[in-house]
């Protein structure tokens, strides 16, 4: 059956919502007469922090499952096949999707609209206490870190890591050229990591984009100021819980990923925003830990930490993305 370009717009929009790495977009979208061919954008990869691209894929499985979802919702089913590995540039196709009737309408779907990563203070509650209980009997690939000592000492962490990581010049100018700290920015409503995404005040977002640039960042580690200034400690208690989502060794990155979007739009609908801590997974001294300290079985790989709890009422932000048709190719 042939369907409708409206048909694959509507689709298409609903994947552009999916997670990516620094929602850096890779995800570009060709229509066929029976489906979509899914294409990486190899010219948005982070050379520094994902060297592989394996976070580049997990992306694009998130975009991949957000296709089926929206196609759920229109009453199709979705098959999803994989092309031989390829080394094409700019665009290399990394998947064939195709459409059928006879598809139900998946209830995850209504969450991708509410879906987005909150990365200030969160909230706890019986009703979040209640969910995570329940999320617990759920969720076999989810270690849920609920008390408080484990809280901190996952919070410190976090934070040594992430001195560590941002010591390293190359991987810090990169992370800085993904931010969008000022609003003049051209791309602040486009892609990336703006200030309302990081719940940074202007005055917040100026002081980060001094504390990361150079010399400033070095000048402030070695007066033993730039940990300070980049500690997200309090944030990270505040959790209701740390999820540590694993996954088995041998599992393809693009599988993972559209497994990380369901679980995310899962916390969604168990009312729980998330933020993930991905240089906790990035870091493979730091995983391993994570995982030894906090019992997660054997023969397994840490995808994410994600911080979980209640957004404060009223909180949200527009999330960045960027036009349909720049995602559609022909």
């Amino acid at each position: 059956m042939i369907w409708e370009e409206d048909t694959f717009r509507t689709i298409v929009a609903h994947a552009a919502l999916a997670p990516s790495v620094h929602n850096i977009q890779p995800a570009r979208f060709r229509f066929t007469p029976t489906g979509i061919e899914l294409f990486e954008d190899r010219r948005r990869g982070l050379r520094i922090g994902d060297p592989h691209g394996a976070d580049s894929l997990k992306s694009l499985g998130a975009a991949a499952e957000g296709c089926a979802l929206a196609a759920s919702a229109l009453g199709l089913r979705t098959e999803i096949s994989r092309p031989s590995q390829s080394d094409d540039f700019p665009l290399r196709c990394v998947a064939q999707l195709h459409f059928a009737p006879g598809g139900h309408a998946d209830p995850l779907q209504d969450w991708t609209h509410k879906r987005a990563s909150w990365r200030g203070m969160l909230e706890t509650s019986d009703e979040s206490e209640s969910a995570l209980t329940r999320l617990e009997e759920t969720l076999p690939d989810v270690r849920l870190v609920r008390d408080r000592h484990g809280k901190r000492m996952i919070a410190e962490f976090y934070d040594d890591v992430s001195l560590e990581v941002l010591r390293g010049r190359a991987y810090r100018l990169e992370l800085l050229s993904w931010m969008r700290l000022h609003r003049t920015h051209p791309d602040f409503a486009r892609d990336g990591l703006n200030a309302d995404a990081m719940s940074l005040s202007e005055f917040e977002a100026r002081a980060a984009a001094i504390v990361l640039s150079d010399p400033a960042f070095v000048g402030l580690d070695f007066i033993g100021l730039a940990a300070p200034l980049i500690s997200e400690q309090k944030k990270v208690e505040s959790a209701a819980a740390i999820a540590l989502f694993h996954c088995a060794e041998d599992e393809p990155p693009f599988q993972t990923g559209r497994r990380f979007y369901r679980l995310w739009l899962e916390l969604e609908q168990a009312g729980l925003a998330a933020c993930p801590m991905s240089v906790l997974a990035d870091v493979p001294t730091a995983a391993h830990r994570l995982m030894r300290d906090f019992s997660v079985p054997g023969a397994r790989t840490l995808v994410s930490a994600l911080r979980i709890g209640k957004r404060p009422a009223g909180a949200g932000f527009a999330r960045a993305r960027l036009p349909l048709d720049e995602l559609i190719i022909t």
